[in-house]
This record gives structure tokens, C-alpha cells and sequence, in this order.
């Protein structure tokens, strides 16, 4: 058995609190990796040496928001990325991954997506066909046939790498076996989360059918262009990008969130007033008027998603997220692999990141025999201005017999200490557990030495954002007083 695939998400390259961007005292970007990205490198790759030896190198999965376009300038993600090129490629040692990458897009990056079906649909123009739209989604199986350009323009600035590749699927992509009936899916997963399903609920509130769609195909040609429009390239939107912040730092206030909903409706209702020239006060029906139509469903929208994420701060699962886990697995996922394998593999693994707290779980999933082992990755960047000890990050190994193995790196040292890496998996017979943990052991002094760096960088942004909030409170009650 070997690892077959290493999956890393939420890294948020170019982002100032990522704890992988590498940033100047001066805020500018700095040239090569950063100290916790150069030494997860190193234990990475001395891990994946004691497990696999001489084997082929594994295949590099970065599972969405891995370039924080939604809130970083391209620029700066950019660099970033060259950051995390210079770590895993050097150019004066050894790759420590298969030089084709696959790349998953989740909302914060879901521009490159966009770019992708935009090339797609110019490249069917140029061979003589007329599409009837722009590609909705891809395959969950097989290589993906999309190339990311951002990317691989990127991987042109590094001459050692120019066999190297990057291949875009979205919004899932995974591995199946015929043979021993198992499949591994990846999502980002901003799906699972109401926010991003914002207008499927819109749709819902008006009277038409069900807010959850019933195909993967529905789901994103409803909310795709929502999440381009306002998750995915604030980056480059100057000071009005640089002004919504995080949107998870809105979230920690009913009063936040409750204003960033009403100027997202003040944004769609000013819109269709001077691009369309139409009249949001025009009334509808029953003295209904656009305008409150669109706050209304808004506020049911994005409004009580962000009270749903405040609320599970303190906990890595909650009752809505689990049957929002269950509902995308046994609707569109089945629904797609029926239509890729003829029928549902009899075991499945699921791994999804976005909500930056990293676990590993069986979930008992409608349509599936045996329970769904489910896997998040956690994020490289804090949330809080308080350290959460559910918050953190992992990374995934899968094999290449399809099994799962959690490789847990940090949760927020809440009681001043860092728990040492370690291997995890969602509670069934796991040899890749076993083998990969002995491999961790094996090289316990590199991990040892991560586990430091990363406590030293924790602790530094988590002083940080104090310092900032306390500001904020003082420059807004200055304010008041005058």
C-alpha cells in the first residue's frame, strides 16, 4: 500500500493571517516559503519517505479556497503561490508530489472555475461549435480536462517546472474502484453550507419547489454565478473588497451580519436599478415591493446562515450540518455517480474542508449500504479573535487501495500547548492508519519542530487580532464621545 493522493485545503494563499502566506514586517509579500509552510514541507516529505519509499509520488489535491481570491488582490495570491510552488518543487531538490495537480475550486476561488468555462466554451467557438451554455460542472471521475491558466501561467515563472500541470474540476472530484467497490469524493464544501445556496433558497422562498437541488447540475448554474459575484473576487474590488474583511469575522456579530445582509440587498436591488432600469420600489403584490421582496428573502438567506455559522463555533458538527451533509451525498452526489458508474460504490469516503474545523466521523447516509466515512481538513487560517479548540487543520492521504487517513496537524492551543501531530480515521479497519502513523512516529522530530513553528504563528495572529478588535472599540467609541 502507498499514498496515492495528498489532500490540502482552506490554505488561503495571499491572505495576511494564513499561516502559510509569507508576509514582510512592512506587509508586502516576501520571496519563498514562509517558516510553517517550509516546515510542513520538510515533515511532510520526510513523512511520505518512510511510508512509501522509492514508490511514485503522490498527486497534490488542493480542495478549494487555496488562493484567497475572494479577499487577497491577485497579485498578492499570486506570489503567494509561488511560495507553496518553491516549497513542494524546489528547484534544487526533490518534488515532493506528482507534477500534474488536481485543483478543486470553493468560493473564495471559485473565479478560476469561472475562467475555466469561459475557456472552455472559446475553445468549442473556435473548433466550430456553438455550446448551448457554458459548462456547468465536470465529471467527479477521471482526470479533469480543464486546465487552471492562473496556475499553470504561475508554474511558467519556476523554468524547472515546465512539464507541470494543472487540472480543474469542480464542484467535486474523486477515485473510484470497481474492483473493491470503494470510492473517495471530494468537495470543497461551501455546498453544505446555506450561505452559498443562497439563491436555490431564494427560489425556494418564492413558491418554486424544494431549496436543495436535486442535481449537482441545478445547484451550481443557480448559485454559481451568486458566489462569483460576491465570494470570489472581492480581492480585486480596491477598497470596497478590502472593506467587507472576512466574512466569518462578520459572523461573530448578530449586528454584522445583520448590516452585511442589508448591503448585500442594497447591492442587488441598486443593480437592477442601473444596469436593468428597474424600479425596486415598483409593488408587486398585497403592497409587496421588489425591495422588500429581496431584503426578505436576503435576510433568509444570508442573514440566518450567518447566525448558523455563529452558532456552531463551538462545536465541529451540529444537526443542520450533518443532514446538510446527508441531503448533498444522497441527492446530487448519488445522483451523479449513478449517472458516471450505473450504481452507488458500496463504500465511500467524503472529504469536504471549507468550515476550517477539522474532524473525521461516520455519517449513516440514505442510499448508501455501509456508513460514509466523513473527513474535513480544517483551514491555515484563524477565524476568532479567541482561539477555538476546534479549530484547526488537517490533511488528507488516500491510497491507492481508497483508503482514508487524516493526518491531524494542529488544533488552537487553547491550554497554552500544542498536541502533537498524529494520524486519524473515521473509526473503521484502516491499514493506511496504522502504516502511516508508525511513518509520522518515524519522523516525530521534524513534526515536533512544525508543532512549534505553528504555536509560535498562532499565538502571534491571535495577538494580533486582539490588538485590532480593541481598536476598533476604541476608535468607535471615540467616535460616540464626539
Amino acid at each position: 500500500m502507498s499514498i496515492a493522493h495528498v489532500v490540502l485545503s482552506d490554505l488561503h494563499l495571499g491572505a495576511r493571517d494564513s499561516l502559510l502566506t509569507h508576509v514582510h514586517r512592512s506587509g508586502e509579500i516576501a520571496e519563498g516559503p514562509s517558516e510553517v509552510l517550509a516546515a510542513f514541507a520538510n515533515s511532510l516529505r520526510e513523512t511520505l519517505e518512510q511510508s512509501s519509499g522509492d514508490q511514485k509520488k503522490p498527486q497534490l489535491v488542493l480542495l478549494g479556497d487555496a488562493l484567497d481570491l475572494g479577499l487577497s488582490p491577485f497579485g498578492d495570491v499570486s506570489k503567494s503561490f509561488l511560495q507553496l510552488l518553491d516549497a513542494f518543487y524546489p528547484a534544487d531538490g526533490a518534488d515532493l508530489f506528482d507534477r500534474e495537480i488536481i485543483y478543486v475550486a470553493g468560493n473564495h476561488d471559485h473565479h478560476l472555475w469561472r475562467i475555466a468555462q469561459d475557456n472552455g466554451f472559446l475553445s468549442a467557438l473556435e473548433n466550430g461549435e456553438i455550446p448551448g451554455d457554458l459548462e456547468a460542472v465536470t465529471s467527479i471521475f477521471g482526470t479533469p480536462s480543464h486546465r487552471c491558466r492562473l496556475m499553470e501561467s504561475l508554474l511558467a515563472h519556476r523554468p524547472h517546472l515546465s512539464d507541470a500541470s494543472v487540472k480543474i474540476a469542480y464542484p467535486n472530484w474523486g477515485i473510484s474502484n470497481g474492483e473493491t467497490g470503494r470510492a473517495v469524493i471530494m468537495h470543497h464544501g461551501h455546498y453544505l453550507d446555506g450561505m452559498y445556496r443562497a439563491l436555490s433558497n431564494m427560489r425556494a422562498f418564492l413558491g418554486d419547489g424544494e431549496a436543495r437541488p436535486d442535481t449537482m447540475r441545478q445547484l451550481e448554474q443557480e448559485n454559481g454565478p451568486w458566489i462569483d459575484f460576491l465570494w470570489s473576487d472581492l480581492g480585486s474590488a480596491g477598497e470596497v473588497g478590502s472593506g467587507i474583511g472576512s466574512l466569518y469575522q462578520v459572523m461573530l456579530s448578530a449586528g454584522a451580519s445583520h448590516d452585511f445582509a442589508e448591503s448585500i440587498a442594497r447591492r442587488i436591488t441598486g443593480g437592477l436599478h442601473s444596469n436593468l432600469g428597474i424600479n425596486p420600489k415598483m409593488p408587486l403584490k398585497y403592497g409587496v415591493t421588489l425591495d422588500n421582496l429581496i431584503r426578505a428573502g436576503v435576510d433568509l438567506t444570508a442573514g440566518r446562515a450567518a447566525e448558523r455559522q455563529r452558532d456552531g463555533y463551538g462545536h465541529v458538527l451540529g444537526e443542520d450540518e450533518i443532514e446538510d451533509i446527508g441531503w448533498y451525498l444522497s441527492t446530487p452526489v448519488a445522483h451523479q455517480m449513478r449517472q458516471e458508474l450505473a450504481d452507488l460504490p458500496r463504500e465511500v469516503s467524503f472529504i469536504f474542508g471549507h468550515t476550517h474545523k477539522p474532524f473525521q466521523d461516520e455519517l449513516l447516509v440514505d442510499g448508501f449500504d455501509v456508513p460514509v466515512g466523513v473527513f474535513n481538513t480544517g483551514g491555515w487560517v484563524l477565524d476568532e479573535p479567541t482561539l477555538m479548540p476546534v479549530q484547526g487543520c488537517a490533511a488528507m492521504l488516500v491510497s491507492d487501495e481508497l483508503e482514508v487517513a487524516s493526518l491531524r496537524l494542529f488544533n488552537d492551543p487553547t491550554d497554552g500547548k500544542m498536541a502533537p501531530v498524529r494520524v486519524e480515521g473515521s473509526g473503521r479497519s484502516n491499514r493506511l492508519v496504522d502504516e502511516t502513523a508508525e511513518a509520522v512516529q518515524r519522523a516525530s522530530g521534524h513534526w515536533a519542530d512544525f508543532s512549534r513553528v505553528v504555536h509560535g504563528r498562532i499565538l502571534d495572529e491571535a495577538d494580533k487580532r486582539v490588538r485590532e478588535m480593541l481598536d476598533r472599540s476604541n476608535t468607535q467609541l471615540r467616535e460616540a464621545a464626539e
